[in-house]
């Protein structure tokens, strides 16, 4: 007679091992796992370290009410007793006055409510393509999910999104596509990582009420930490993003390292492990090279591509690193207001890139989709400088010394942010060709290069809108340094850029 408990009980162990062998193949076939040794091998992409200009995009449901910034949704549940919005009550507080005399309770009209209004009937996906082409960038994040946690795509995660509420429409989808059409390097913005800590729960909003768990996620008290499902919850949206759209380039915001910083738990960085590891390896499947990178101490040094929001101050660094900045002081649409002067973010842009960085910049659509003419003006005139200049952008590297003076560092918040020395000068190199970069056209003709007297070069040349300028520029050595003669009739804006060649 068959036992069919031990019977039974063999199925299931040869089952187990033969799963365990399968599982281990596959292990053994990845080339990348969570171990800081394994991430760190992954080199950063040719295509990004040589692009040098990316940009991304904020939109979401804050663009429907455009007040102040993009915080909107943790702002406007602003109550006295929740210690964590004291730090600046006046200012936090404003968001419920503001929110409470223009749409009501905020328990009859709450952020959700905001969901119809943001039509995007004017949203054009081709459109951006074009700017973002015109712009010189080389790569594009599209903005698939913020801290408010309403996803921007078709997403089976996150039941709360774009494509099944308010404007229906995919639109990570819709921008990857044309992006790639125009040859664009396309990927994701995400900063899904703060979302289980971003609303503040009350039984007088309509984030007590479970119905809305969807969007605002489970009730916490204001002090909980994480739970082990709020991490596992990002991992499967990031996955998801990858499988749906492949992209070359994903942004992970800084709030993804709250959960470590303030309640000491590994769950998020370690799912972010995970998901960096996956990453990796489905690119090897794709044959693509993937660039991933990260605010504050999400990852380690070495693991993906380090990001901060400004410039660095600390001479050249030997691994590629980004500084990402919004164009017109606002993240998200926060009503009509100029773009940056246009030589203000390239003087900050060409600091970046003599430092070895590449620099991100924000654009902010309104709710009904379109851009301002302020940040399209300024994308327009970045693209016409790098027409001019970008042989000494695109795929250049760093030479002997960034080079010397103050100039803007793009520093969120600095109150130096726009101060720069008129004299300053920044070098890129590009094979055995060498670019100084100046940003005042002197009124006695002349311009010094430190320490470029040690590049030996016999001919130096400005770049001009029909490229460099036919006939060599005079210069003489004094000391170290090189002091060249400029052309007697001005020509280009904002940053000039100096060819010398050997």
């Amino acid at each position: 007679m068959i036992n069919f408990k031990r019977y039974h009980a063999n199925i299931l162990r040869t089952f187990l091992l033969t799963s365990l062998l399968a599982n281990n193949a596959v292990f053994a076939e990845e080339k990348y796992n969570t171990s800081h040794e394994s991430l760190s091998s992954y080199d950063v992409p040719q295509w990004y370290s040589e692009g040098k200009l990316g940009v991304f995009m904020h939109l979401s449901l804050f663009a429907v009410p455009a007040y102040k910034n993009e915080w909107y949704a943790t702002n406007m549940y602003y109550s006295t007793d929740n210690a964590n919005m004291q730090k600046y009550p006046a200012y936090t507080k404003s968001f419920s006055d503001h929110h409470i005399k223009t749409y009501g309770d905020r328990k009859t009209f709450g952020y959700k409510d905001f969901i119809p209004k943001l039509t995007l009937e004017k949203f054009d996906a081709n459109y951006y393509a074009d700017l973002i082409k015109k712009s010189g960038a080389a790569y594009f994040a599209a903005p698939a999910v913020h801290h408010d946690g309403f996803a921007m795509w078709d997403s089976k995660e996150i039941a709360w999104n774009a494509a099944k509420m308010g404007p229906k429409r995919d639109v990570v989808g819709e921008l990857t596509a044309a992006m790639r059409k125009k040859g664009i390097k396309t990927g994701v913005s995400t900063h899904y990582g703060r979302h289980w800590k971003y609303y503040n729960f009350r039984e007088q909003f309509d984030t007590w009420d479970l119905e809305n768990e969807g969007l605002y996620g489970k009730r916490r008290k204001d002090t909980d930490p994480p739970r082990p499902e709020d991490a596992l919850q990002w991992e499967r949206v990031m996955n998801e993003l990858i499988d749906n759209y492949q992209p070359d380039y994903i942004f992970v915001d800084g709030g993804i390292a709250d959960a470590h910083n303030e309640y000491k738990t590994e769950i998020f960085r370690d799912a972010f492990r995970r998901v960096a590891a996956s990453y990796y390896n489905k690119s090897t499947d794709w044959n693509k090279d993937v660039a991933l990178s990260w605010k504050r101490d999400a990852l380690k040094a070495g693991e993906a591509i380090h990001d901060n929001e400004g410039s660095l101050e600390g001479g050249i660094k030997a691994r590629p690193w980004q500084a990402h900045y919004t164009i017109n002081g606002s993240w998200g649409y926060t009503g009509e207001r100029a773009a940056w002067p246009t030589d203000t973010l390239l003087r900050g842009f060409v600091d970046i890139v003599s430092r070895n960085g590449n620099l991100l910049l924000n654009i902010g659509p309104r709710a009904d989709g379109s851009l301002d003419k302020g940040q399209e003006t300024a994308l327009l005139e970045i693209g016409q400088w790098m027409q001019v200049n970008g042989e000494g952008i695109h795929q250049s590297t760093p030479w002997l010394t960034f080079g010397e003076g103050k100039l803007n560092s793009l520093q969120a918040g600095s109150k130096d942010t726009w101060k720069y020395d008129k004299a300053a000068i920044r070098y890129t190199q590009k094979g055995d060709v060498l670019y100084a970069w100046f940003v005042d056209w002197s009124e006695n003709g002349q311009v010094k290069l430190p320490q470029a007297a040690q590049f030996n070069a016999k001919n130096i040349e400005l770049l001009t809108a029909k490229g460099s300028a036919k006939g060599a520029l005079t210069f003489t050595v004094e000391g170290n340094d090189l002091v060249v003669d400029l052309p007697k009739n001005k020509s280009g804006q904002f940053v000039w850029g100096l060819k010398l060649t050997k």
